[in-house]
């Protein structure tokens, strides 16, 4: 028996049927026929209609390109998660940024698409830290309410002491009403008024306790603040000269109440030392860390807290994640 004999004898076809697998990829393809329509109007079997759509793109007769800007997000975000060791990336597109000032539209965006990934992460029993800022209130203003699932909101930050300004940026509260969850809050000033203050109030029992709690979160949700443009010197809790000192010293963004260097290091400046609050070197003991952040201002912050390894999923715009890779 010959090699073609046999091959007839066991089913298999003498050669490629190029122009059958032609006309099934026509139809399919740029007619928009389902697979069956294609096997009903080809008369063959819908499974050989698969087989042959198959063939088609592995020989190259049929090659497929996805023309759409997601396209490039996707790349960006394996890119990122390559690049800073990130479990997950998520990259949005959003309108070109303004250079010159932080944008609250920015902000609402990232808030917006982060919401449904936090609340795809949250399960019963859970146990979640919070930072603050707008684009964290953000996050919790565009959650859907949730029915109660034991679960826990702890602030990681001491609060404001402008009453007039904790609804604008305070997140726990927020995140706590739409999870039904029970709210635990760090009992303090973010900045005392004395790094001896800040001393006396870390040393209270329940207030060592709530750390506690924070640093064993099971989930934290973070962003990043501009060294003279984040939510700490827009209430004025820090004086402009003293600013100029941080940046001076090397601070690049607020994170966590702190003002840290490129390096992601606490900067030894009296503001740090006054701070209620966990220090980012305390993550580390948080198996989950979201951080959602964008906008020029905020890019050596950013790339900071990413080099540092303190997040292990981010959420940003497609400008940041460029200058992220490219820088």
């Amino acid at each position: 028996m010959t090699k073609r004999e046999a091959e007839a004898a066991n089913g298999a076809p003498e050669e490629w049927p190029e122009q059958l697998a032609v006309r099934a990829a026509w139809c399919y393809h740029m007619l928009g026929l389902t697979q069956a329509q294609v096997a009903e109007r080809l008369d063959i079997p819908r499974m050989r209609v698969n087989r042959l759509l198959a063939q088609a793109r592995e020989r190259g007769l049929v090659t497929i390109q996805i023309h759409s800007r997601l396209t490039e997000n996707i790349e960006l975000e394996e890119e990122l998660c390559q690049r800073f060791g990130l479990e997950r990336a998520h990259v949005v597109l959003a309108e070109p940024p303004n250079f010159d000032r932080e944008d609250p539209a920015l902000a609402e965006l990232l808030g917006r698409v982060a919401a449904p990934i936090v609340a795809g992460r949250i399960v019963s029993g859970m146990t979640i830290g919070s930072g603050w800022g707008i684009t964290l209130k953000a996050i919790a203003a565009a959650m859907v309410q949730q029915a109660p699932r034991d679960i826990s909101v702890v602030s990681m930050v001491g609060s404001l002491n402008r009453r007039s300004a904790v609804d604008v940026f305070e997140a726990a509260t927020l995140l706590a009403q739409k999870l039904s969850a029970e709210c635990f809050y760090l009992a303090g000033p973010l900045i005392c008024d004395s790094a001896q203050s800040r001393q006396a109030i870390m040393a209270q029992p329940a207030l060592e306790a709530l750390m506690d709690r924070a640093r064993h979160a099971d989930m934290a949700l973070l962003s990043v603040g501009g060294p003279s443009t984040g939510t700490v010197s827009q209430v004025g809790l820090v004086e402009p000269g003293e600013l100029a000192e941080l940046v001076e010293a090397g601070a690049v963004c607020n994170f966590l109440g702190h003002y840290i260097d490129a390096e992601a290091r606490v900067v030894d400046h009296p503001i740090n030392h006054r701070v209620v609050g966990l220090k980012p070197e305390e993550l580390q003991g948080v198996p989950r860390r979201f951080m959602v952040s964008g906008g020029p201002l905020k890019l050596p912050g950013i790339r900071a807290v990413l080099q540092a390894g303190l997040a292990t999923e981010f959420v940003t715009d497609q400008d940041t994640a460029r200058r992220l890779i490219g820088g």
